[in-house]
């Protein structure tokens, strides 16, 4: 019994320890990049002829209602309601 709980304990430290290691060998360029793809850049034109630009989640849709001068990002998985 000792020597399950003792390689179960070695097995969960080193999938803690590998992941830190990978961590720190993708580097902060890699994980920017990967930041910067969690959002998008959500573009329109207002009834003025301006263009209005906002940013929302990769998983969220870009909502425009003209009639209330409203431009807002969607619900993930819903859209815009």
């Amino acid at each position: 019994m000792k020597r399950a709980i003792v390689s179960i304990g070695l097995a969960a430290a080193l999938a803690v320890a590998g992941t830190l290691v990978f961590d720190a060998a993708r580097g902060p360029d890699q994980s920017a990049a990967i930041a910067a793809k969690a959002y998008k850049t959500c573009k329109a034109r207002t009834s003025s002829g301006k263009t209005k630009t906002w940013r929302c989640g990769a998983d969220q849709a870009c909502c425009v209602n003209k009639m209330l001068n409203s431009y807002v990002c969607g619900y993930p998985g819903l859209g815009c309601l």
